[in-house]
């Protein structure tokens, strides 16, 4: 199974993410999601735990694919102020970048951007998406919370991450997600075997890959009908 951060899976996270963005803070650079990222006590991350313009998570996966969340800060589109994500994948040396534009005001999403291997841009507009109707994302559904965990990465950063069962008619899925990291993301286990892990990540240092004059010239995307 492909790990790439194809038009589908955006616009999974997308989902995910709009919901998050309603009820932020005024701060100019940052992406407060509500309850402000504190946990509740019983271990539900109630949103970002306030996410900074330049932060950063990179998951990998067992077959050496890596993928990596940013957060860029905000950027404006067709006179609105909007935030502004990225989502790379490199998989078989390959890259693929997927930039997502949300509303700052309204937080929906308003704007695809896809940047190929081969550096083609291309771009399709958003429908809008209704924040209020969308799951958070911060706990996964239809989980129990099984307890706490340390988690140290390859890179020598240690998080405590809760971790949720789920059980399926496939079997047993596992999740762990910590408020300390951006985007919360720490490790996934289907049926005990590790379907990705958190890499690396950091509060600074996301860099933009797809400019706004490539946005701008970007070749639009229009599916028939």
């Amino acid at each position: 199974m492909k790990k790439g951060f194809s038009l589908f899976v955006s616009l999974a996270l997308l989902s995910l993410l709009a919901f998050a963005f309603v009820g932020c803070g005024e701060e100019e650079k940052d992406v407060i999601g509500p309850g402000g990222g504190k946990d509740s006590g019983d271990g539900i991350i109630s949103g970002f735990a306030g996410l900074k313009a330049g932060s950063w998570a990179e998951l990998v996966y067992p077959d050496g694919t890596h993928s990596k969340y940013e957060f860029l800060g905000t950027d404006t589109y067709k006179g609105a102020e909007c935030y502004l994500l990225e989502f790379e994948t490199i998989q078989d040396g390959t890259k693929n970048i997927n930039q997502i534009w949300i509303n700052k005001s309204t937080g929906q999403g308003v704007l695809m951007v896809m940047k190929d291997e081969n550096g083609v841009v291309m771009k399709m507009e958003m429908t809008p998406t209704t924040p209020q109707d969308i799951p958070t994302g911060e706990t996964p559904v239809n989980s129990v919370k099984v307890g706490t965990q340390k988690y140290t990465t390859p890179t020598g950063k240690t998080v405590e991450a809760t971790v949720y069962k789920t059980t399926t008619p496939d079997g047993e899925d596992e999740t762990w997600i910590s408020s300390q990291v951006p985007f919360w993301e720490v490790k996934s286990l289907l049926n005990g075997k590790v379907f990705y892990e958190l890499y690396d990540f950091g509060t600074s240092g996301a860099k933009r890959d797809i400019s706004k004059e490539e946005m701008e010239n970007a070749t639009p995307l229009v599916f028939p009908g």
